[in-house]
């Protein structure tokens, strides 16, 4: 439930960034941004209009997400490229805003496996707000979606009807059982790309754009 403008962005390859502020992202964190899409923050009546996971495999972090068009699993440093990027473009006053909820206690090796798994299982998955729209499971999913079933895999969270639940919502009902938001600052990009890269990057993005509004507008007509 991003922004079309971050939309936008998802590519194969990102630009190098200087992460060396960035906090470490304990495993089952949950980073929520703000300021990232108008429609959702507005129809959800909250600040919060995405969501994703992290999660650790071997020495790299990996974020978790559901976003057009479809669930994907990228490295961290590449997802601070990506809204870097993003708030290159934009004034000052409309930048995207990062915030983590670390769980207050660890999740165990266990807890970690079941949500692994099921989140290792989405990857690929047709990203969908067709179920939040019309209020009914479907065979795509939406960003909270994919959140919220995560932490109910976990054990310690009992979710219902996941595809009603909007990334506000989410954010508001784990406060309690998270440390105290913190703030992600967005690094700046290390190099700058060439104007091919950023060219083929654009086509890239604005064809898997086409491809998933045309499908998804086709979905809402069953």
């Amino acid at each position: 439930m991003q922004s079309i403008a971050l939309w936008l962005l998802i590519s194969f390859s990102s630009s190098p960034v200087d992460s060396a502020n960035s906090p470490p992202l304990s495993d089952g964190t949950l980073l929520f941004l703000e300021n990232c899409n108008s429609v959702v923050e507005y129809s959800t009546g909250g600040k919060i209009g995405h969501v994703a996971l992290a999660f650790h495999d071997g020495h790299e972090t990996w974020i978790y997400e559901a976003t057009p068009a479809k669930v994907r699993r990228i490295r961290a440093a590449e997802y601070y490229a990506e809204l870097a990027r993003l708030n290159k473009r934009r004034d000052a006053d409309e930048q995207v805003r990062v915030w983590m909820l670390r769980p207050e206690a660890a999740y165990t090796d266990a807890e970690i496996a079941r949500m692994r798994e099921f989140l290792d299982a989405q990857v690929g998955r047709r990203y969908s707000v067709k179920n939040y729209v019309k209020g009914k499971p479907g065979d795509g999913i939406h960003c909270a979606e994919l959140a919220s079933t995560t932490l109910t895999r976990s054990g310690r969270y009992r979710f219902e009807e996941f595809h009603r639940i909007n990334p506000q919502a989410l954010y508001t009902a784990i406060l309690s059982t998270h440390a105290p938001p913190r703030e992600i600052t967005i690094p700046v990009l290390a190099v700058t790309e060439t104007w091919c890269v950023r060219a083929q990057r654009r086509w890239t993005d604005y064809w898997t754009w086409c491809g998933w509004s045309c499908g998804e507008a086709w979905a809402f007509c069953w």
